[in-house]
């Protein structure tokens, strides 16, 4: 009986007691983090966006990523999700940032906060939240002083808080001289910490404006310096770079090389009613790279392409790439666009055959194109259909399907991923410090194998030298970057949950 009683009191415990309260708060120890029993943990999880619990996320995801085998979440916030105007707070959201804190208790999953935009915009690059033409956070004192508020009511909040692993405190910051980033790294730990003595603080490496990176050390030992590690980005920001090379990992990074051939259809001046181009062709001999191009010269007027599609033996083609996955234009963001030589070819957002917008050529004088990714040949049949209209179009203009051979660009194995993480493995050894990559990915490429291959290879590396690890991203609205995508969260990147769940586990 003595024993049942002891049985029940546990279940008890287990029951009532917060998960968080299993770790108590993490602390950094040398160059481990550690429980409050000085058991090391090993931050492995996914960055999820805050937004998303306003839409399409809720427990049932917390819960997916728990059984997954990741311990933790790296939370990505705008500042304006939680700052109604300057120095005033969204209570309704904070309440929600706290539902989701208690998700993530409910469920055993870490939560590392992450301050991903800051009042005044810390960077002019980042694809997440915003695309500005100037970062003015790092030159005037109000964005500052707005920053230091932020998180001195986030440290008052949140200091009791067990669950929460740390405070990330500037994403991707890109300051003018480490000398600025340095002081307001400090000064904002000096404001956490006359609140919070026991949250991690988390540091991210200094973007130059070169776009080279420097880990830099604070004054505060409970800290963990953090990269962000998208080597080489034509592979693993496939859907949303702007240069999309055939690749296969390990291996060969390929191009279009020496055109091979090319073959064009018309698309003659008529009146303002919808068309179709066609094209139906077969690869020459030789031909390792297709490219699909739209191409106007000595037009003073207007035509306009709208829902493009490329077939192989009748079969469409699906990629994370602009020909398909914005085939009909509705995705404003550089990454999805086809690649444009001349500024008279632009997204329209008046004239549409579907959707909104379309690709318009506006008085393209000169000859101006627009191309797909490259594409790897198969020796099989492809049809290319675009609907077009025109405008008072005059000169020339077509739609063409072009072979060439390849261009190397570069090898990617293993060895390489090395050579580039090694600044980070350095600075760990150095100042016996923890090493956390917040962001890597592989987004979903032409194919699985490829995706599963890099991954395994960067987390072998990331095991071995003890470094804490986040994925980007459980969840995405642009198809091909996360794990899931659409209202129904899709599995759309399946290679990369599984190979990642093998090493959560």
């Amino acid at each position: 009986m003595q024993n049942l009683y002891k049985i029940i009191y546990i279940l008890l415990v287990f029951a009532f007691f917060p998960v968080g309260d299993a770790y108590g708060f993490l602390r950094v120890s040398g160059s481990r983090i550690v429980d409050a029993a000085d058991k090391p943990v090993r931050l492995q999880g996914l960055n999820v966006e805050f937004k998303d619990f306003m839409t399409v996320l809720n427990e049932d995801d917390i819960k997916k990523i728990a059984d997954s085998g990741a311990n933790s979440i790296r939370l990505a916030f705008n500042y304006l999700d939680l700052e109604q105007s300057p120095f005033a707070y969204n209570k309704k959201n904070f309440e929600l940032l706290d539902l989701v804190i208690d998700w993530c208790e409910r469920h055993g999953i870490l939560v590392v906060l992450d301050m991903h935009l800051v009042p005044g915009i810390q960077n002019i690059h980042d694809f997440v939240v915003n695309r500005e033409k100037s970062a003015e956070f790092w030159n005037k004192r109000e964005f500052q002083e707005r920053f230091y508020a932020l998180w001195t009511h986030i440290a008052a909040r949140y200091r009791d808080r067990k669950i929460i692993a740390g405070y990330d405190l500037i994403n991707e910051g890109s300051p003018p001289d480490i000398s600025i980033y340095r002081k307001i790294l400090n000064t904002v730990a000096g404001k956490i910490r006359a609140l919070d003595k026991n949250h991690i603080l988390i540091v991210e490496e200094a973007i130059h404006p070169a776009r080279s990176k420097e880990l830099v050390l604070i004054d505060d030992k409970n800290t963990v310096y953090s990269i962000h590690f998208f080597y080489p980005p034509q592979f693993t920001f496939y859907a949303t770079t702007t240069e999309r090379p055939i690749s296969s990992y390990p291996g060969k990074m390929l191009t279009a090389g020496n055109l091979i051939s090319e073959i064009k259809s018309a698309a003659p001046a008529g009146n303002e009613e919808w068309q179709i181009a066609e094209i139906k062709a077969s690869p020459p001999e030789g031909s390792e790279v297709l490219m699909v191009n739209i191409i106007s010269e000595g037009n003073q007027g207007a035509i306009f392409f709208d829902d493009i599609q490329l077939a192989i033996d009748g079969h469409e083609i699906d990629l994370p790439a602009p020909l398909v996955s914005n085939n009909s234009f509705e995705i404003d963001y550089p990454g999805f666009n086809w690649d444009t030589t001349d500024s008279c070819v632009k997204v329209s957002d008046t004239t549409a055959k579907t959707g909104k917008h379309s690709l318009s050529f506006l008085n393209c004088r000169h000859a101006a194109a627009a191309h797909s990714s490259p594409i790897q040949v198969q020796n099989r049949t492809y049809v290319l259909k675009a609907w077009y209209k025109s405008r008072s179009a005059s000169g020339k203009t077509f739609i063409s399907l072009s072979w060439h051979a390849g261009r190397i660009l570069s090898t990617i194995e293993k060895s390489s991923l090395l050579e580039q993480i090694n600044y980070a493995i350095a600075f760990k050894s150095r100042h016996n410090v923890p090493l956390y990559v917040g962001e890597f990915t592989a987004h979903a490429n032409p194919s699985k194998e490829n995706v599963a291959n890099y991954l395994s290879d960067l987390l072998d590396i990331m095991v071995k030298e003890g470094f804490h690890w986040s994925f980007w991203e459980y969840y995405s609205h642009y198809r091909g970057v996360g794990i899931h995508n659409g209202t129904e969260k899709t599995m759309v990147n399946p290679a990369a949950w599984d190979t990642l769940k093998k090493y959560m586990k």
